[in-house]
């Protein structure tokens, strides 16, 4: 039961929530009403760049306007954005063609219109997920920027054909932390394109200072992550270099600092004041940059970043380089690459960044190493290279897709469909898709409005009785098998139909469930006597993996929020697939480790549907020896990697002759199925 506060609460969310509705679908017909953002009548294009983010991520895409119009020379070539306002931005800034999609999880024109034959992804944005089912286009990973974040390594990454690298140390990086992913087989490495495209600098020139570029990154999504140096060393960094006349200090933060923690709103402020204060004096040079990055390699003479990918392409200079030592403890720190064995820059020796920096400008060896491990992260760095090496690549992916395609005719229907357990996106009724604009924007909006009141009010129970699982008992023993699902309640009908041989399999194998949805975790909460966490972001489905510390992760669905428990590198990732419905097998099925069918399925249509399906990926069935329960119990203790000791969850043995799981399972041969 809702007290007042709290219900007063929900309804001013869901209101904010509404109005920003509202506005995006008036922004969206709007701007669809226009044939620029529509595909072009028999337009099919041979690259699209997927691009389902914000404006606050524009930079993400910025690098590669110019790769992309030199591609567009000799190919066509489109962006699809699902946002309006990034949509409108983007045909601002660039020639290439934009495509808005009619409604954010409307994608069917990429598929009956468009008809890519590649897709490229510069980010790993969850709303991914979706397109990535597309199996006859090839999904291309060419990200925003080389580095050795735990980022560029993945367990994601295997969803793509290809991942686009910049050279050796990418691979290096993939190999050490990327399990069951044949690297050589699925890289191709392109450099840099961007250090290709020349810009145009707007700083004045002043050639009697020094051009130091401070270029920060934000707080991160994940304490793991959390690299960022505005808060910790931001101030005294600007505060040394502007005490300093010999130094023009160019501060650039990443755009979406401070977007999730208040001190680095107050350190980017106090930066931005000293700055314009001493630019108030008599000529100030210094300047605050917003910008899109790549003119900076040219006009600044040394910079000063955090672990980011800013620090990799300025390497591609081998110009001096000073990169910050994260104040959080919880920072995965890169144990390969150049940044190891750098002298990294400490919040207290903030305060010496100017002494430091003038150490540096003259150290011809230094100079030397970081020319070393240029040629090591990017390869051959002449001009032009990079650039040749993308195209190349590009017209590589579009030969192998054009061959695969006259061997079958891939199945795209998974886009817009509705699996009985795939998608939480419901396929609205025919009478709506030809109903007029108004009647739709009114039937989203009341969809949206009951979507919205379920979930927050599920919340606010949740939260009302929410234990914290880092001191809960039940992460005590760990889980050797966790289920996650991040979708509704309504689309976790296999998993239900699982549960009987799931809580079978407890009894020799600890199994929990992780829940995104609200409504979802209280209905498993209701219908199962297995353990069942709530994960309310990704910190917190973090802390459920890390508390745990499952050997084998399964899924059993393909909500667009599944792709984020995917990216998890140290666990085996499986996925079972329904009986009575293929339209599960599709191009996602490649993040797994392994996949579970029906013996009636079978593992050709796998590999008759998707081009080059990884031949790693270990396809297994049940073997219906004894009852369904049972068989199906096997299946999934065959999928564990390694085996721990028998007993029941609570580490009790189990006796061999009760309760003995039927362990049988039917290993599909694979032979002789790859094209």
């Amino acid at each position: 039961m809702l007290h007042v506060p709290e219900a007063l609460n929900l309804i001013s969310r869901i209101a904010q929530k509404m109005g920003r509705s509202v506005e995006t679908v008036r922004h969206r017909a709007q701007l669809r009403a226009l044939a620029q953002y529509r595909p072009i009548p028999e337009g099919e294009v041979d690259v699209l760049l997927n691009f389902p983010g914000e404006p606050v991520n524009m930079y993400q895409i910025r690098q590669w306007y110019g790769p992309l119009e030199h591609l567009a020379k000799t190919h066509t070539v489109a962006i699809l954005c699902y946002q309006p306002s990034t949509a409108e931005l983007v045909a601002q800034e660039t020639g290439l063609k934009v495509v808005l999609t009619p409604s954010y999880s409307d994608l069917s024109e990429v598929e009956d219109e468009l008809k890519p034959k590649v897709i490229l992804y510069p980010n790993q944005n969850y709303a991914n997920y979706r397109i990535l089912g597309l199996t006859s286009a090839e999904h291309v990973f060419i990200c925003h920027g080389e580095s050795d974040k735990i980022y560029m390594a993945s367990n994601w990454v295997k969803i793509f054909n290809y991942f686009f690298v910049a050279g050796d140390a990418s691979r290096e990086r993939l190999r050490a932390h990327v399990r069951n992913y044949d690297v050589d087989a699925r890289t191709i490495a392109i450099g840099r394109p961007q250090i290709d495209i020349k810009h145009r600098s707007p700083l004045e020139d002043c050639r009697d200072r020094i051009t130091v570029l401070y270029s920060p990154t934000w707080e991160g999504g994940r304490l793991t992550m959390r690299y960022g140096s505005v808060a910790s060393h931001g101030v005294e960094i600007v505060s040394s270099l502007l005490s300093d006349d010999r130094f023009r200090v160019v501060y650039r933060p990443h755009p979406r600092t401070g977007v999730l923690e208040d001190e680095f709103v107050e350190a980017d402020r106090k930066i931005r004041g000293l700055i314009t204060r001493a630019n108030a004096g008599e000529g100030g040079p210094h300047f605050i940059d917003d910008t899109p990055f790549g003119w900076q390699l040219d006009a600044a003479d040394a910079m000063i970043t955090d672990i980011s990918a800013v620090a990799y392409d300025w390497l591609t200079t081998a110009k001096p380089l000073i990169v910050t030592l994260p104040q959080e403890p919880e920072a995965v720190m890169p144990d390969v690459g150049f940044i190891p064995q750098m002298p990294l820059l400490s919040a207290d020796e903030a305060k010496h960044t100017a002494e430091m920096l003038e150490t540096l400008l003259n150290d011809d060896e230094e100079r030397e190493r970081l020319s070393e491990w240029a040629d090591f992260y990017y390869g051959d760095r002449t001009p032009g290279a990079s650039l040749a090496r993308f195209v190349h690549a590009v017209e590589q992916v579009i030969e192998e897709r054009d061959r695969a395609v006259k061997v079958a005719d891939p199945v795209g229907e998974q886009l817009n469909g509705r699996p009985k357990g795939g998608t939480t996106v419901r396929q609205r009724p025919s009478v709506l898709k030809s109903a007029s604009r108004g009647l739709t924007f009114i039937g989203r909006s009341f969809d949206f409005a009951a979507t919205g009141i379920a979930n927050m009010a599920a919340q606010s129970r949740v939260d009302s009785h929410f234990i914290n699982s880092s001191d809960s008992a039940m992460t005590v023993r760990g889980a050797e098998i966790l289920v996650s699902t991040m979708a509704g309640p309504h689309d976790i009908n296999l998993i239900i139909e699982w549960l009987p041989s799931l809580e079978r399999l407890n009894k020799s194998h600890s199994v929990a469930l992780l829940a995104g949805n609200h409504r979802t975790y209280e209905k498993l909460r209701e219908l199962t006597t297995l353990r069942v966490y709530i994960g309310r972001s990704a910190s917190e489905t973090e802390e459920v993996f890390t508390s745990l510390n499952p050997d084998l992760h399964l899924q059993f669905e393909q909500a667009n929020l599944n792709l984020r428990e995917l990216t998890h590198r140290n666990v085996r990732h499986a996925y079972i697939g329904e009986a009575e419905d293929d339209r599960w097998i599709n191009n996602r099925l490649r993040a797994f480790d392994a996949v579970g069918v029906e013996a009636h399925i079978g593992s050709e249509l796998l590999f008759d549907r998707l081009i080059d399906f990884p031949l790693q990926t270990e396809i297994v069935s049940p073997e219906f020896g004894e009852d369904a329960e049972s068989a199906r119990a096997g299946m999934i203790a065959a999928l564990l990697p390694t085996r721990r000791p028998s007993g029941d969850s609570n580490g009790t043995p189990v006796d061999p002759s009760s309760g003995r799981l039927h362990s049988s399972i039917s290993r599909i041969a694979r032979r002789g199925l790859a094209r």
